[in-house]
C-alpha cells in the first residue's frame, strides 16, 4: 500500500463504492427513469407493468441497457465527488484553522459538497446523458419498429452519434437541471455528517488506541454506515426529486421507442425541449403529480443505493487507512 497516496483513498474507495452498488440496482433505476419520462395523459405506467413490458419485448438485457455508462458515470462521479469533497473539506479546515474535519459547519459541509457535485457535473454529464438514452432505448423494438434513429450501439457509439446528429454541446444538455441538482447531494451531506457526527464512532469503537479494528467492530460500523446513507439519500433524493424528472425529459432522445400502459411498445417522437418549457408543460399536462413520477421506484433504490455505496466507501477507506 505504499505506493498508495493517502489523498487518492476517496478516490478509490468512491469508485469501488459506486460501481457495487449500480450494478447491483441498475433495474429499478432503468424503471424510474422509463416512469420519468413518460408523459403522456390520461396514461398511467406502473412498475411491475414496466418490467414485464421489458422482459417481453428486450429479455433479462432489457433491464441492464446502459450498465457500460452507468458504471463508468458511478465510478467517475462517486470517486471524483469523494476525492474532490475530502480535499476540499481539508482546505475549509484548514483555512477556518480548526483541529478536525468534524467541526466543520453544516453550512461548510453544505457548500462543500455543492461546490464538489458542480465539479462533477462538468465531468460527467456527457455519460449521464448516454447513460439515460441508452436505458431508454429498446433496441430490439427499435430494430422490428424501424425507427428513424438508429439504436445505439454502446458508450462510444452514442457520443459519436450525439455529436454527429445534434452538435458537441448536446452532450451537456440537461447540464442546468444537474447544477441545481447539486443541492441533492448538498442535502445529503449535511444530514450524513451529521449523523455521523452524532453516532461518533471515533468514541464508540472499544478498542485500544493503536490497533486495527475487528471483523465484528468494521461490521458493527458497516450498519451505521448503511443506516446513514439509507436516510440521508432518502432526505436528499425526495427534496430534489422533481430537478431530477425534469432533467431526465430535457436529456431524452427526439425519438426513442416507449412502452404504453398495456405493456406493447410504440414509437414516439418528441421535441428536445427547454429546461422551462419542460416545467410549463409538465405542470399543464400532469398537475404537480406529474413531477414525481418514478418517485417510489427511486425511493426503493436510492436508499439501498446509497447505503450500499457509504458501506463500501467507509469499509474500503478504513481498510485503507489501517493498511498504510
Amino acid at each position: 500500500m505504499a505506493l498508495l497516496n493517502e489523498s487518492t483513498f476517496p478516490l478509490i474507495a468512491g469508485v469501488l463504492g459506486g460501481s457495487i452498488s449500480t450494478i447491483t440496482l441498475l433495474p429499478l433505476e432503468t424503471i424510474k427513469v422509463r416512469m420519468q419520462v413518460h408523459d403522456k395523459q390520461g396514461e398511467r405506467l406502473a412498475s411491475m407493468r414496466i418490467i414485464r413490458g421489458i422482459l417481453k419485448h428486450e429479455g433479462i438485457g432489457g433491464l441492464y441497457q446502459g450498465m457500460t455508462p452507468a458504471v463508468m458515470g458511478s465510478a467517475v462521479s462517486w470517486g471524483g465527488f469523494f476525492f474532490v469533497y475530502e480535499n476540499f473539506k481539508k482546505l475549509a479546515r484548514q483555512r477556518k484553522g480548526l483541529e478536525k474535519q468534524s467541526d466543520l459547519s453544516s453550512i461548510d459541509n453544505f457548500q462543500i459538497a455543492c461546490a464538489s457535485g458542480a465539479v462533477m457535473v462538468f465531468m460527467t454529464n456527457p455519460i449521464w446523458l448516454i447513460k439515460l438514452r441508452m436505458q431508454l432505448q429498446m433496441k430490439k423494438a427499435s430494430e422490428r419498429l424501424h425507427t428513424s434513429h438508429k439504436p445505439y450501439n454502446g458508450l462510444f457509439d452514442a457520443a459519436r452519434t450525439i455529436v454527429r446528429e445534434e452538435g458537441f454541446f448536446a452532450l451537456y444538455k440537461g447540464a442546468g437541471p444537474a447544477l441545481l441538482l447539486t443541492s441533492h447531494g448538498g442535502v445529503q451531506f449535511v444530514v450524513y455528517e451529521a449523523l455521523k457526527k452524532r453516532f461518533n464512532y471515533a468514541r464508540a469503537e472499544r478498542r485500544e488506541d493503536g490497533k486495527r479494528s475487528s471483523v465484528l467492530e468494521r461490521l458493527r460500523k458497516s450498519v451505521g454506515h448503511l443506516t446513514m446513507g439509507a436516510v440521508s439519500k432518502i432526505i436528499a433524493s425526495t427534496t430534489t426529486y422533481p430537478l431530477q424528472l425534469i432533467k431526465a425529459r430535457v436529456q431524452q432522445r427526439s425519438e426513442f421507442v416507449e412502452l404504453s400502459s398495456d405493456g406493447e411498445v410504440r414509437v414516439v417522437k418528441r421535441d428536445h425541449r427547454g429546461v422551462v418549457s419542460t416545467i410549463i408543460r409538465t405542470w399543464q399536462q400532469e398537475g404537480i403529480t406529474g413531477f414525481f413520477k418514478g418517485a417510489i421506484p427511486n425511493a426503493v433504490r436510492v436508499a439501498p443505493s446509497s447505503a450500499l455505496t457509504f458501506v463500501v466507501y467507509e469499509f474500503v477507506l478504513d481498510y485503507l487507512t489501517q493498511t498504510t
